[in-house]
């Protein structure tokens, strides 16, 4: 009787926005969860999330399900390069544990920067093959805003992406992971992939799948897999990441025929190239969107779309800017918003609840983009512990936000100031400080799309901000000097 195969999942994922303030390190990692083994297995179990999806996979299909190692932080700035040499080191040293394998299913998220290192996930591919046997079956999964690399590709049997966006179906692409790595282990030809890209750069926000144009390019997809093509995936790419080699990608994993596959990867690219006009985005000025809010109060909650500083795009999340404008137009609007501010937030714990505070809070981290604002308010509840996500994306996830507090300005307008960023695409964040939006005029939101999937319909509008940023959707805020030129929309004329 043969031996059952062993196949390995292991997941080291964070997305770099090369124009954000600070570097991101260990503590990026360590503070939202950094399993090795068993752990990585039992503490992912249940979520949404591309380990658990496939650990799930191998397991109901038949196979052992080695789990190596966890690693995930929430987007951030350039990797330094003693944190990426650690998780560099855990992935080696997790596989060298775990024995001889069978296969490898490795999730990472495709737009890893580390210092002197502009592709990192495929140095992290690069280290799993010092370990793995020649010939071992890899499979690769990737976040839908990764920047796909011909040096990642060739190493790979197959690298599928996230279908969805705002992600829905993180765990799904894991199983998607798992079941080509349990076929390459079968009879049959060995699946291999191809990868076509474009110039481009897409807006997140005009990113939605469910939207035009992604929405036709994922229709293309779809109808084109069947029979030889196992997987079309769409990389749109983030666009606050100044590398080589960036653009829009297509990747295609085929059962062994590269040339159709090749041609599907080209066609779906130059669908894709071929409606670049049609992702512009048309971001309103923050007073006239905090005027819009006044004028429909009591319809039910607008979330103020706060992009351009978003956490989960690697921007700081400590822009003030729209809490200044909702203090000048206090009275009518009962609104939530969040920052980061560490002193602010050691203020109100000095106080405790109930206490009063006066102080500056914004741009601590990141004083490019906006200026300190004066808060004066009453600390209403005090924190320290984590927020699960309870939306459609990252399902059961913890995040922590380190030390936070909520405070009360007595204007309509209560302040959640935590230490690190809150994820508000969902509204547990809010929630989790005992702030429910449901309840309120105003919601800031500091995310490009993912909100759709957190808030799910419960909200009356969404209104996308004109602000500068790390992550704003005016890239021409943005200064790229190393991405290949020309590119658009940054450069005209691009044809």
């Amino acid at each position: 009787m043969a031996a059952q195969p062993r196949v390995a999942v292991a997941s080291v994922i964070q997305e770099t926005n090369t124009f954000a303030a600070r570097p991101s390190t260990l503590d990026d990692f360590t503070a939202q969860g950094l399993w090795v083994g068993a752990e990585a297995a039992e503490r992912s179990a249940g979520t949404n999330t591309e380990i658990a999806g496939a650990l799930a996979e191998i397991a109901a299909g038949g196979a052992g399900a080695v789990p190596v190692v966890r690693a995930w932080a929430m987007s951030g700035g350039v990797l330094d390069s003693h944190a990426f040499a650690y998780l560099r080191g855990l992935l080696f040293d997790g596989l060298v544990a775990a024995g001889p394998l069978d296969a490898l299913v490795l999730c990472l998220h495709g737009a890893l920067t580390a210092e002197g290192e502009p592709a990192a996930d495929a140095a992290l591919v690069e280290a799993a093959w010092a370990v793995l046997r020649p010939g071992t079956p890899l499979v690769v999964t990737h976040d839908l805003h990764a920047n796909v690399t011909a040096r990642l590709v060739g190493q790979v049997d197959a690298l599928v992406g996230f279908r969805t966006y705002p992600h829905v179906d993180q765990g799904d692409t894991g199983r998607r992971g798992a079941r080509i790595a349990l076929r390459a282990l079968g009879e049959g030809p060995r699946p291999g992939t191809v990868l076509a890209k474009r110039p481009m750069l897409v807006p997140a926000e005009s990113q939605a799948v469910a939207d035009p144009p992604m929405a036709l390019l994922r229709r293309l997809a779809d109808d084109a897999t069947g029979g030889p093509i196992l997987d079309v995936s769409l990389f749109p790419v983030q666009p606050w990441l100044d590398v080589p080699e960036l653009g829009f990608g297509v990747t295609v994993t085929h059962s062994g025929d590269a040339s159709a596959a090749q041609a599907v990867a080209d066609a779906v690219a130059a669908a894709a190239w071929e409606r670049r006009g049609e992702f512009a985005v048309h971001p309103v000025p923050v007073p006239a969107a905090v005027a819009s809010v006044r004028a429909g109060t009591g319809r039910g909650p607008v979330l103020l779309v706060q992009s351009a500083d978003s956490p989960t795009a690697g921007a700081a999340a400590d822009s003030a800017t729209v809490i200044a404008a909702l203090l000048e137009r206090a009275g009518r609007i009962r609104s939530y918003a969040t920052v980061v501010d560490a002193p602010a937030v050691a203020a109100c714990h000095a106080a405790g609840a109930g206490g009063t505070v006066e102080t500056m809070v914004g741009a601590t981290v990141d004083p490019r983009w906006s200026a300190p604002v004066r808060v004066t308010g009453t600390v209403t509840r005090l924190g320290a512990d984590p927020v699960t996500l309870t939306g459609s994306a990252m399902t059961g996830q913890a995040v922590g936000m380190g030390r936070w507090s909520t405070l009360d300005t007595g204007t309509g307008l209560t302040v959640l100031l935590t230490e690190r960023p809150a994820p508000t695409f969902d509204p547990a964040a809010y929630r989790h400080a005992g702030l429910d939006p449901a309840g309120a005029d105003a919601v800031l939101v500091r995310s490009a799309t993912l909100y759709r999937a957190g808030y799910g319909g419960g909200y009356s509008e969404a209104i996308l901000l004109d602000l500068p940023g790390a992550s704003t959707p005016r890239l021409d805020y943005l200064d790229f000097q190393h991405a290949p030129r020309p590119l658009y929309p940054i450069d005209g004329g691009v044809s």
